[in-house]
């Protein structure tokens, strides 16, 4: 399936990460009309690229490993709501997307969380020392992502009506997965069409193009990113929701082509999410209204027809 590239580079708002705020307040029009024209968002964040690079490049090397094993670390269900986010190594062939008749995708893939990172609950951080280098290379970039992302989310808050209140994207909930896909063969779909379920995601650059987004007139493009400085930031379903529909869920897909043995790979994401302790909110006709369920209901009911041989998945 030919899916035309969408160049971003040197075509989007360069935001510093030394000059966050300043540069996100002046970018702030130009990304509103990448949102109300696409339905997704992009910067271009210098230096961005080679940070990713080294923290994906450690999760492969960490993957590969025989002792300390990653498998050590695995998690065995999900969603984990009882403190922080979702975190943990999922083992390859784990996740099997709703589209995918049974059928799961052929990668392994870490939640970083800000709990994890914060050791919340006690050992959480446990694969995070056994494995330093990637534990390094994923708290900075964990920062600079959730900062970025935070500031992506006011830019849409801006958008909304008076008297919308903050995202509250919580540091502990937020999740930095990051993924590697192998053993693909001649599989032209890595990852089915599909809208997370977070508030706000942001999309890293990855190793290789194949990310493809759906844009509001029903036309597939490829956003260049791989190799570049270009993140994109996703409107989650939680979004939608709080929205009343204002805002449609991003909606991409992984294709490839086929590929020779040892081929990989590499990408990354960042979830971002309120406390799922929270209440649920919506703006419905201009009005603030909340609800009963909170923000890890909504998760726990849209994990429904996830699965892997074991448990749900994420």
């Amino acid at each position: 399936m030919d899916v035309p590239p969408m160049e971003l580079s040197g075509r989007v708002p360069v935001v510093r990460a030394d000059e966050l705020d300043a540069d996100m307040q002046k970018a702030a029009e130009a990304i509103s009309d990448q949102l109300t024209g696409w339905g997704f968002m992009a910067a271009e964040v210098p230096g961005i690229g080679a940070r990713v690079r080294v923290m994906m490049e450690e999760f492969a090397s960490a993957c590969r490993s025989s002792e300390p094993r990653l498998a050590d670390y695995a998690q065995s269900s999900v969603p984990q709501l009882a403190v922080g986010g979702t975190h943990g190594f999922f083992p390859y062939n784990s996740e099997i997307p709703r589209l995918a008749n049974g059928v799961p995708d052929p990668k392994e893939f870490i939640h970083v969380s800000g709990a994890l990172l914060a050791d919340q609950p006690p050992g959480a951080g446990d694969v995070m020392r056994a494995f330093p280098a990637f534990g390094a290379a994923a708290n900075d970039v964990f920062d600079t992502a959730f900062r970025l992302i935070s500031l992506f989310g006011e830019v849409v808050r801006g958008m909304m009506p008076p008297g919308t209140p903050e995202l509250d994207l919580s540091r502990e909930a937020t999740n930095l997965r990051v993924i590697r896909y192998r053993d693909v063969g001649d599989r032209e779909v890595l990852a089915h069409e599909h809208s997370g379920i977070q508030m706000l995601g942001l999309q890293l650059p990855p190793s290789d193009q194949g990310l493809q987004y759906v844009l509001h007139d029903g036309t597939w493009v490829e956003p260049v990113i791989a190799g570049t400085d270009v993140v994109l930031c996703n409107i989650g379903r939680m979004l939608t929701s709080a929205s009343d529909d204002r805002f449609r869920p991003s909606t991409h897909r992984v294709h490839t082509k086929p590929m020779p043995a040892g081929y990989e790979r590499l990408s990354s994401v960042l979830f971002a999410y309120p406390p799922h302790k929270a209440p649920q909110w919506k703006m419905i006709d201009g009005e603030l209204v909340t609800l009963d369920e909170t923000w890890g209901d909504f998760i726990e009911n849209r994990f429904q027809g996830l699965g892997d041989a074991k448990s749900p998945a994420s």
